[in-house]
């Protein structure tokens, strides 16, 4: 054992080899020690601000803004950095910032935290990047040793013959080294003293190692290569080290790798890139392409392979999200042909199949679609579309209960995806309401993780599958209430200090007296914990109770409550779920529900909104086709999957029904003589 151990540690010292490169577009941050290191490093070198994705690969959501997250990266690679953490690989992370829902964007700027807000609202991302960019090109600035000089010569001629070099040194030195806030405020007070003066300023520069044109290099040099020598005498020899030396030399290089990445930033980025439309390299027939696919679901995606196949040139048009399969992390057991796999490790197959027949990608929201003229207009935020064909297969979106304290508590434990957000709630009790598929398959995933599930039902009977169902009822840490709807979702509102700890507020805003030595030792050390606050040495229950109790006075205290910048920093406030107020529909009895979660499992609604007053709609707002196929009541525009079915809902019915779709506009096409000869 011990010998086979012994090889297991050289391997994993051999494969401790840095390779260092550029900054990456988006950076991955593992561990919570690469974040702290992440954050120092540009607060205190660079100065550049930084955005933080908290994603994980099961939610929707998360993949939807992946791209356009990535493309934002781009657009401002030497004006902010951009970063993200998976939550289920780097859980100390996501813990220590209390990230309660998916995805979560935190905006930081000399190490303090600016902003944060959870969802895909790519709008709101784009606007308060540019924000945080104008702030840091206004404050990350640097005052040189001759522009203070020159400013003292010019404009206070009695200070400059006072000043020897040392004097002007230590004005620099207090501002801070290399420029930055430091350099804002000492320009600010010099304006404010020497009415609107100031001294020339440029952009900070990123501090770097001494080059060949430092006089102290070459003595630095020389000391390196000594110093190396020695370091190398004093290494372990690795043959004859015992298991405890290789497991401490693994940790070190473990450490020194993180450090050299922080600074090198190697590129690992995963997102998954596909074939982009671009408007310059496209061969149109008689102005416009053959076809447009809005959606890329499993029956976007399905138009889109028999589309490509029929030499139609699709391009699919919607964010990265593949529908609501994209946010399902349970296993797919109701598809033929597939075992063993999730939602979207399906639509990511589905992708890659379209995209290897000529489908092309363009991974941008439609904002707008004119079928009033021909040919129709296809409109996103990047691009103007025109198409003789369009198939419709925007899916439908998960439907609220509409109650009180619903929306409040949206990102603060009331959530309508388990997968996104269910890992946030570990040992946590936690509610489901509904009693579909979509509630048993939520409950189910929700029960690896909570300490209970209970689910809300408003009749007697689910009307789930019965395999599903029965999973449910036979599961130990699942209890149904049958006959039950939510009549509001209720709790606190929070504070968020700038060491990671809560405090509770009265309705008043003023902060809450909590009773802190009623808590379970094992819940102060988990705040104490996720705050990364030291209790070494403390054992007693009272003395936790000090050391949290001491650790929030002074969070709250104003000498804390900096932002680096010179100014007042402002807390942020959360809504925290604490109980679901729920209602018999039978006897009419109201009682409360303890959860720190809820998530809302009870329907859809079609995603038809943008073809209102167009296409002909039921009641419900679903497309109208006709019988047997996927025509609309308007000629060339087709409709796929759950936008226009109400009754079946699966994803191998609306695949179905993408298929249909690509064979019908292809016949239409060639009826009306829009194929191109190829095809």
């Amino acid at each position: 054992m011990a010998g086979s151990r012994l090889l297991m540690l050289l391997g994993v010292l051999a494969a401790h080899v840095c390779c260092i490169g550029a900054r990456p577009t988006v950076r991955n941050i593992k561990t919570h020690s690469e974040f702290t290191k992440f954050l120092k490093h540009h607060a205190e070198v660079t100065g550049l601000p930084v955005v933080i994705d908290y994603y994980s690969d099961g939610c929707g959501p998360c993949r939807m803004v992946a791209p356009h997250y990535k493309k934002m990266a781009e657009q401002f690679k030497d004006k902010a950095v951009f970063a993200k953490v998976d939550i289920n690989f780097n859980r100390e992370t996501a813990s220590h910032q209390m990230i309660s829902s998916m995805p979560t964007f935190q905006f930081y700027l000399f190490g303090k935290k600016r902003d944060q807000f959870s969802g895909a609202d790519t709008n709101r991302i784009m606007s308060m990047t540019q924000q945080l960019v104008r702030e840091a090109e206004t404050k990350n600035i640097e005052v040189t040793f001759e522009a203070l000089q020159e400013f003292y010569k010019e404009h206070a001629p009695d200070k400059a013959a006072e000043m020897d070099d040392k004097k002007l040194q230590d004005i620099l030195t207090k501002a801070g080294k290399g420029g930055g806030p430091g350099h804002f405020q000492l320009v600010k007070a010099l304006k404010k003293k020497y009415d609107g003066k100031a001294p020339k300023t440029r952009a900070r520069a990123a501090q770097a190692p001494a080059g060949k044109g430092d006089s102290k290099a070459g003595d630095a040099k020389a000391d390196a290569q000594a110093g190396k020598a020695k370091v190398e005498n004093n290494k372990p020899n690795l043959h004859l080290a015992t298991i405890e030396q290789m497991e401490a030399e693994i940790k070190k290089r473990r450490e020194e790798e993180e450090d050299k990445k922080v600074e090198a930033e190697t590129d690992d980025d995963d997102t998954p890139q596909f074939p982009i439309y671009l408007p310059e390299n496209r061969t149109l027939i008689r102005g416009a392409e053959q076809v447009v696919i809005i959606g890329s679901g499993p029956a976007g995606l399905s138009a889109a392979v028999y589309a490509a196949r029929a030499g139609l040139k699709p391009v699919v048009a919607a964010p990265a999200i593949g529908g609501q399969l994209q946010g399902k992390g349970v296993d797919v057991e109701n598809y033929p042909g597939v075992n063993m796999s999730t939602g979207p490790n399906l639509v990511y197959e589905m992708q890659l199949q379209a995209a290897q027949f000529g489908a092309v990608f363009e991974q941008e929201m439609v904002t707008l679609l004119d079928i009033s003229k021909r040919p129709f207009t296809v409109q996103t935020n990047d691009s103007n579309i025109k198409a003789h064909s369009v198939i419709i297969a925007t899916g439908a979106d998960s439907r609220w209960l509409g109650v009180p304290g619903e929306w409040e508590h949206r990102g603060g434990g009331v959530s309508s995806c388990a997968t996104c957000d269910g890992f946030l709630y570990s040992d946590k009790h936690v509610v489901v309401v509904g009693g579909g598929d979509a509630a048993m398959e939520d409950a189910l995933v929700l029960a690896r993780t909570s300490a209970s599930v209970k689910v809300l039902h408003r009749r007697d009977a689910f009307r789930a599958s019965k395999v599903l169902a029965d999973r449910v009822l036979s599961h130990p840490k699942i209890e149904v209430v049958w006959d039950t709807t939510v009549e509001a979702f209720e709790g606190k509102k929070i504070r968020v200090l700038p060491n990671g700890l809560t405090v509770e507020l009265s309705e008043d805003g003023s902060v809450v007296d909590e009773n802190y030595t009623k808590m379970r030792v094992k819940d102060i050390k988990e705040r104490l914990d996720a705050a990364g606050i030291s209790y070494a040495g403390v054992k007693e229950k009272d003395e936790l109770v000090k050391v949290l109790r001491g650790a929030i006075a002074e969070a709250l205290s104003p000498a804390v409550a900096d932002d680096g910048g010179g100014e007042p920093a402002t807390f942020e406030e959360r809504n925290a779920l604490t109980r679901v107020r729920a209602k018999n529909v039978k006897t009419g009895k109201v009682t409360e529900i303890p959860a720190s979660a809820a998530f809302v499992a009870i329907g859809h609604d079609p995603n038809t909104k943008m073809v209102e007053g167009q296409l002909e709609l039921d009641s419900n707002k679903y497309i109208v086709i006709k019988p047997g196929s996927s025509r609309t009541s308007v000629e060339g525009v087709f409709a796929s999957g759950d936008v226009a079915d109400h009754v079946y809902r699966q994803a191998i019915t609306s695949a179905g029904t993408g298929a249909m779709a690509a064979l019908d506009a292809e016949r239409w096409l060639s009826e009306q003589g829009y194929c191109s000869p190829a095809a």
